[in-house]
């Protein structure tokens, strides 16, 4: 290879380098970008360059050691350019997925919109089990249903970080290694252990249970939470929480008793305090569903009690869940 070609390869790289880093910088400032003439055309020169055969000339130019050390070869990376091309061409695609564009472009409509999907499919699904026999059977399947579709969402639109589906950013010790969290996950059995439900109701009611506990974590913290924390996180905190609690009152449209289901807002709502404050703290929404899950579960072999046990328990759930939530929010930064 003689010197010309040489300096045009130095040209043309310095080029592509500078087109690389002025797209990387649009596009992470404003990814809604994709849709523009101007930055179409670039990602269009770069796409060429990758795929005409001219980076992998130019690459190899680099490893044989005939480019000079000072420079600057980004766009040479083997990964770079390409995973830069798939995330442009990924956001280009959610542009025109409808469910992603509602989501874009209201959160916390978008939000309520699952919970109502939620609540109705739910009541419809159990009332649905209760009529073939088999209780909690069409309650699970659509659980899992629910499930699947919100994660292949969240996975394909690169939100699963976002919803909280994540390792915890906090060490366990700054939590306390969550034991407040598993203490209180099994307030269900605090007033002993009932085996009266048949296996295959108990097999489907845990089954349901544990959908419930990650679906109702994605809604209101992975989803409500996440979109109001962008206009002030204190009302965000506050709104999720009592959402949260308060939407159990649903229960009474399903047969349950007043006098529970009272006492099951103000618990609730303070445990929905205890989860957000954990995910808000440690971007993970992994310890609250498991804890959702756990305790959800433990209620199908939970024992019956009084009506002044119902009030100890769930005055020691709401103290814990509250002072927990306290020392989360102020120790764990």
């Amino acid at each position: 290879m003689d010197k010309t070609e040489l300096e045009y390869a130095f040209e043309r790289i310095e080029h592509m380098e500078k087109l690389f880093d002025e797209t990387r910088l649009i596009f992470n400032n404003n990814p809604s970008c994709v849709s523009e003439p101007s930055f179409q055309k670039k990602i269009s020169l770069l796409t060429q360059y990758l795929e005409s055969g001219t980076w992998l000339r130019d690459y190899g130019l680099d490893e044989k050691g005939l480019l000079p050390a000072e420079l600057k070869r980004g766009i040479l990376s083997e990964d770079g350019l390409y995973n830069f091309i798939c995330d442009v061409e990924n956001a280009s695609k959610r542009k025109t997925d409808i469910l992603y564009r509602f989501f874009e472009k209201d959160e916390i409509l978008f939000a309520v919109l699952w919970i109502i999907i939620y609540v109705i499919g739910f009541s419809t699904a159990d009332s649905i089990s209760e009529n073939i026999g088999i209780p909690k059977l069409i309650t699970s399947i659509f659980g899992f249903i629910l499930s699947a579709v919100i994660v292949l969402f969240a996975k394909k639109n690169r939100l699963l970080e976002y919803f909280g589906l994540c390792k915890t950013e906090t060490k366990p010790k700054d939590f306390l290694f969550f034991i407040p969290l598993a203490i209180v996950s099994t307030a269900s059995i605090w007033g002993g252990f009932s085996f009266d439900v048949a296996p295959l109701a108990a097999f489907f009611g845990v089954i349901s249970m544990c959908f419930v506990g990650f679906i109702e974590e994605i809604i209101f913290r992975g989803m409500l939470f996440s979109g109001m924390a962008k206009n002030g996180i204190k009302s965000a905190i506050i709104v999720s929480s009592l959402t949260f609690g308060f939407g159990h009152i649903i229960n009474l449209l399903m047969g349950a008793p007043v006098f529970e289901t009272m006492l099951q807002l103000i618990y609730a709502s303070a445990a929905g305090f205890c989860y957000t404050a954990i995910f808000y703290r440690g971007k993970s929404i992994i310890p609250c569903i498991i804890s959702h899950a756990v305790i959800n579960s433990l209620s199908i072999f939970g024992a019956e009690v009084g009506a002044e046990g119902q009030i100890i328990i769930s005055a020691v759930q709401t103290v814990i869940n509250l002072g927990y939530g306290i020392w989360v929010l102020k120790k764990c930064r």
